[in-house]
């Protein structure tokens, strides 16, 4: 494969504990959730997006600095909403003024969150990004789906405009894995190995090695495992879940055994390193190929038995995945009174609580030992 085209409600015996738990779901979830989706590796967090404050404002133009009154801004075009033509309460620093100056076409986005509210700008744009930014002005909240998303912003991963490039980044880094594997994009193999190497640029690396591990190269494969090799050897764990989802995608079950016996089964590892490998598996379980899933949760298996203190961090994936055997590994470990944490002991809860709601089928759990 050519890497530079393709990605290619409760019942039973925890009801009243859990009817009593409720307003914690939002924070319990956010603390213990390991979604499929490329923000738990590409992304040091979450954040919104140029083209998210556009497509939620009342207002965006284009501005430039007054030449009445510098450093001040005058509205060149409104392309979004309606600009009333009142002075914008905005100072124009000396650094972008300059930058103006020297670049007539370049002009800065500006928005307002309503009618007569706060105008905030978003930084320079020059002739592509500006035609970006008009675009995205006539999506409403929720008009594009992520993927769609995606992949109208992956055409600009390595576009020479380091704005347009850096905010297609942060769009395409957030989207779903499923996304990712079959997305096509003008990143070529070498700008993702020069990507992956620039140290200057570490915070781009996870979306760069999802895209290696769409590779079937043998030199491919090799680096990868190199570079989980040395991570393994001296207890690292940065871009540790985007290399592990790498290693999965490339060498499918046998990177899943492989990396449970190493991190799951050998002793001596770290939280961090468990869970950076717990964040891979869920992400290929949710989003990757579906014959891994079987795999996956064997996995999950020797994690029960080796570190029950991390049981939570696998349970939502269980409960969504409608497994069912580990019931009784989960309420051992809930009753033995192992140690959890606030939001992992309600994740357990919540697993629990499907199997005891009337039975497999009413809890949303398939048989016990089986996966639908």
């Amino acid at each position: 494969m050519d890497i530079s085209f393709a990605f290619i409600a409760a019942r039973g015996p925890t009801s009243a504990v859990l009817a009593w738990l409720m307003p914690m779901i939002a924070a319990a979830f956010l603390v213990v959730a390991t979604p499929a989706h490329a923000c738990v590796l590409c992304l040091p967090y979450p954040q919104m997006t140029n083209a998210d404050q556009v497509i939620g404002s009342d207002t965006a133009v284009f501005a430039r600095e007054n030449p009445a009154k510098p450093f001040s801004y005058v509205v060149l075009e409104t392309f979004k909403g309606r600009y009333d033509g009142s002075a914008i309460p905005l100072f124009l620093d000396s650094t972008t003024a300059r930058t103006l100056r020297l670049n007539p076409t370049v002009q800065v986005v500006l928005v307002q969150n309503r009618s007569g509210g706060i105008w905030k700008a978003l930084g320079l744009a020059a002739g592509e990004y500006q035609g970006v930014m008009r675009q995205v002005a006539d999506w409403h909240v929720g008009a594009k789906t992520p993927a769609e998303r995606t992949i109208f912003f992956a055409r600009y991963l390595r576009h020479e405009d380091r704005s347009l490039a850096e905010l297609a980044f942060l769009e395409v880094g957030r989207a779903p894995y499923a996304t990712l594997r079959d997305l096509k994009t003008n990143v070529g193999r070498d700008d993702i190995y020069r990507t992956v190497n620039d140290i200057f640029h570490v915070e781009w690396h996870g979306l760069y090695i999802l895209m290696l591990g769409m590779s079937d190269r043998p030199d491919d494969i090799a680096f990868v495992r190199g570079k989980l090799k040395t991570a393994a050897k001296y207890g690292l764990t940065t871009n540790l879940a985007a290399y592990a989802t790498a290693l999965i995608e490339m060498t499918g079950a046998d990177g899943v055994t492989q990396l449970a016996e190493e991190y799951f089964v050998e002793p001596g590892r770290s939280n961090g390193e468990l869970l950076e490998i717990v964040k891979a598996l869920s992400v290929q379980g949710t989003g990757g190929a579906a014959d891994l899933r079987a795999s996956i949760v064997n996995a999950y298996g020797s994690l029960l038995a080796a570190h029950p203190e991390l049981a939570g961090y696998v349970a939502n994936d269980l409960l969504a995945w409608k497994v069912a055997r580990f019931v009784p590994r989960l309420r051992e470990i809930l009753n033995a009174g192992v140690r959890l944490d606030e939001a992992s002991h309600f994740a357990v809860a919540v697993y629990l609580s499907g199997a005891d709601a009337g039975g497999s089928r009413q809890g949303g759990l398939t048989p016990s030992g089986g996966l639908r």
